[in-house]
């Protein structure tokens, strides 16, 4: 290129960024070994920027300058990669040349500073102009999308333009909701991303959950709840300064900047470089600067707080739509680490309302194997954060409950590759769902029982139900009911919904007059089948909740039972495993892979049951235990076990467990216990693979759990231990009829096969001849068949035969099917009656 157009273009590219024509130079990775007294805090402390804790090493960017900073601590430094953005950029243009191109979405959006409206083409998820990522232009094209898209009137009429920011570029925001007419009293969840400007996954993320309301409400009970009983407020961008800046430096360098901070000018020299921005994330009030471990006085440091609370526009503007909405709940989304941290993140010490976080965590981290829990703990300290500030700030506005999801894996980093864009999106959908759901009324189980002990095949039962609302506010009710529903079609409700009391926040109760609900399993079932309940849960006001039932038909012969309370019937192998005693929170004594303290590092230790199981009898087998885990997420973890020959292992999957990281100490895509579940919850397992036949007849069974050398935490906690063997000869059969001697009065047998889909037989006992009558009532006691015969006389004066058999096809008298349910099956002779019920299956 000649000289005079080279010179040319450096002008024009100086014009267009303005002050920021400098860019940052870009850091390198560098792995600095913990030991010897370079610890995480005396990282922190020195300003060092740290972007993941992998065993007993920190991996940072080491920013101009670091490199003295590490020299001085003494610190063993290995380099990792010499330009990760550069890496990262490079891979993610590989991968967007390589993929087929799906078209965008045309939207009629004002991205030009005129302001004008124009057609713009919108491009899909984890395709946009900035290394697959979205650019600011993208996002209001996006939001002006969500507003004119909108069929059900559940987006406002326009963005709201929060402020500005400090090189005037606006912070918009946008609340979801159906519309009401006069004050909106409803609860508030607020939901922000790009706080960090490196950390547009969470960008996406937030999009992601919105189109998954917006695109359900018509279809989906639950998002039309959340949609009309909720305000949901979206800020996509807390930074745009910071972002764009990062879009600029992409499309002048063809890398990604590691850039976190706002674009403050700190030296005031017209120049954006390593010595300015402010950690927008350390710049909130509540507890600002309250060291230098959790925040940095330094300005060239990553976490720099600024030089007083609030002094940066931006946090301003989150502050102050924090305090005008008032928000029950928020979620701040972050990257990367799979974590949810909610508060604190000043103090180790527990807030007023750990067991609150502490319960709604474990239904946020539930299928993504999240470690959750406060900072401190399960990452590291942090001061003037966002989430402190809505909780522990009660001067400027109530208090709220928020977390900050730290998004993607190890492998990830803050630039993933497109392909890895929607699905780490994805993973946070739960998290932000729940979030929308317990800033008002949230019903779910909290428990739930067969009253009978067993429902089985050909056979009705009844189950109990014990309700909680986790909302963080309102009241649940008035007229709140469950309703229950199939699912699988080998099992039928029959009966009518149960109400329940008021309901406060964390309040529970049991059904009104203890009531429960009728259900039956059709005859046709294997014992040990397991099979799913919906339970709906409705009231006066509005609210619709779901959750699920999941029973296992059929009586069970058990082969294993343990209360974990004393090493009887276990052996250990590594150190480690033993009994805990006096848990508060869990006052039986019970099993712990680290009863004393937190879990050891390069733990290899297992809890196996002593004796071998003898399976071969039945078709089904099921492993119950109540547990609860906390481990480093991505890295340990905890896992089920079993097998035929002591040697060959298979892992067992579970209603707790996700699959494992690639970098995990089990491998990759195992069924584990990762992240946390702080509350003790019954977990069940499937050993169906194990049983039947001679190769069944010595099973083995063991709680593995496995570490790497740094953080530890609570490790794998296990209970009331139990194996069940469903053996098809030891059911209760149906109950059947057989010649014999006369009955002493009228006898109706019980229906065969009950529940019945094609016919039911009737059989019964005559004492005396004449007129009998059989019908059949609905139950609101309408007739809907009947039958009517003469049973003649034998020689001596009573009836001529013993017993008697009827068929009923299931049909009303007019030869209609009758719709499947509960039915009363009454005969009458001239001076008796008998009475039995019968199930009827679709």
């Amino acid at each position: 290129m000649p000289r005079l157009v080279r010179l040319f273009l450096v002008v024009i590219l100086a014009g267009l960024l303005g002050s920021t024509a400098a860019f940052a130079q870009s850091p390198r990775q560098v792995r600095v070994s913990l030991a010897g007294g370079v610890t995480v805090q005396a990282l922190l402390e020195a300003g060092l920027d740290i972007v993941d804790l992998r065993g007993a090493s920190a991996d940072i960017l080491e920013w101009p300058g670091d490199e003295a900073t590490l020299a001085r601590l003494g610190a063993t430094v290995t380099l990792v990669d010499e330009n990760p953005g550069r890496t990262a950029a490079e891979r993610n243009r590989r991968e967007l040349s390589a993929m087929p191109r799906r078209a965008g979405t045309r939207v009629l959006s004002a991205t030009g500073a005129d302001g004008v409206f124009r057609p713009a083409i919108l491009p899909p998820l984890g395709q946009g102009s900035f290394g697959g990522f979205w650019t600011l232009a993208e996002i209001k094209m996006k939001l002006d999308e969500m507003v004119a898209n909108d069929p059900h009137g559940v987006v406002a009429d326009k963005l709201d333009t929060l402020g500005y920011s400090g090189q005037n570029r606006p912070i918009w925001g946008l609340k979801l909701g159906k519309a009401v007419i006069g004050p909106d009293t409803r609860p508030v969840a607020f939901y922000n991303a790009l706080t960090h400007a490196r950390e547009p996954g969470g960008m996406h993320a937030l999009f992601l959950f919105a189109d998954s309301l917006l695109s359900r409400y018509a279809v989906d009970p639950e998002a039309k709840y959340l949609l009309d009983e909720r305000q949901i407020y979206l800020v996509p961008c807390v930074n745009p300064d910071g972002y764009d800046y990062n879009r600029r430096n992409y499309d002048a360098s063809g890398n990604f900047t590691m850039w976190r901070k706002n674009a403050r000018d700190n030296n005031n020299d017209g120049m954006l470089n390593n010595g300015d921005g402010v950690d927008l994330n350390r710049n909130f009030g509540f507890k600002w600067g309250f060291n230098n471990t959790g925040s940095s006085g330094t300005p060239s440091s990553d976490t720099y707080r600024g030089p007083s609370a609030f002094s940066e526009i931006e946090t301003r503007i989150q502050r102050d739509a924090v305090s005008a909405m008032r928000p029950v709940t928020g979620l701040s989304f972050h990257t990367y680490s799979d974590l949810l941290v909610h508060p604190w993140g000043w103090s180790l010490a527990g807030t007023p309302d750990s067991l609150k976080f502490q319960t709604w965590s474990d239904e946020m981290t539930r299928d993504n194997g999240f470690t959750a829990g406060p900072g401190p703990r399960i990452l590291y300290e942090t001061n003037g954060d966002f989430n402190d500030f809505v909780y522990g700030d009660t001067l400027l506005k109530p208090k709220g409950f928020s977390w900050t999801p730290e998004m993607g894996g190890p492998d990830d980093g803050f630039w993933p590759a497109p392909s890895r864009i929607e699905p780490i999106a994805r993973g946070a959908l739960g998290a932000a769902r729940f979030v929308a759901a317990i800033a008002g009324p949230w019903v779910r189980l909290e428990r739930s029982a067969i009253v009978e002990g067993a429902l089985n095949a050909g056979h009705s039962a009844h189950i109990s139900i014990r309700a909680r609302n986790l909302g963080a506010s309102g009241m649940a009710g008035p007229s709140l009911q469950a309703s229950l529903t199939a699912i699988d079609h080998e099992v039928e409700a029959l009966s009518g919904p149960v109400f329940l009391p008021n309901l406060a926040s964390f309040q529970s109760a049991d059904p009104i007059g203890g009531a429960t609900f009728l259900v039956a399993a059709a005859d046709t079932v294997t014992p040990g089948r397991m099979l799913r309940f919906r339970v709906d849960f409705t009231d006066g006001s509005g609210l619709y909740s779901r959750d699920t039932i999941e029973v296992v038909v059929g009586t069970p012969t058990v082969k294993f039972v343990s209360g974990c309370g004393a090493p009887a019937g276990w052996t250990y192998v590594g150190a480690g495993w033993g009994n805990r005693y006096f848990d508060p929170d869990h006052p039986n004594a019970y099993l712990s892979d680290s009863p004393t303290t937190v879990y050891a590092n390069n733990m290899n230790a297992t809890a196996s049951l002593t004796s071998s199981l003898n399976l071969s009898a039945g078709v089904h087998a099921w492993l119950f235990f109540e547990n609860r885990w906390g481990y480093e997420s991505d890295f340990d973890g905890g896992v089920v076990e079993a097998s035929l020959d002591g040697l060959s292992w298979t892992a067992l999957g579970g209603n707790g467990s996700t699959a494992s990281d690639g970098n995990s100490m089990l491998g990759g895509g195992v069924p584990s216990f990762d992240g946390t579940r702080w509350r003790w919850k019954q977990d069940r397992m499937d050993l169906s693979a194990f049983a039947g036949g001679p190769a069944a007849g010595s099973v083995r069974l063991r709680f593995r759990s496995l570490s790497d050398t740094f953080t530890q935490l609570d490790g794998l906690s296990i209970d009331s231990v139990r194996v069940y063997l469903y053996d098809p000869a030891m059911q209760p059969a149906p109950v059947g009829v057989a010649d014999g001697p006369s009955a002493a009065r009228l006898t109706l047998f019980a229906p065969t096969p009950n529940p019945a889909r094609d016919i039911a037989r009737l059989e019964f006992a005559a004492v005396e001849p004449g007129p009998i009558a059989l019908e059949i009532l609905d139950v609101q006691g309408r007739s809907v068949y009947s039958r009517h015969e003469h049973i003649p006389a034998s020689a001596t004066g009573g009836a001529s035969s013993s017993r008697y058999q009827w068929g009923w096809n299931l049909s009303d008298s007019g030869g209609r099917r009758v719709p499947p349910g509960l039915y009363l099956v009454r005969l009458r002779s001239r001076s008796q009656e008998a009475l039995q019920r019968v199930v009827v299956l679709p």
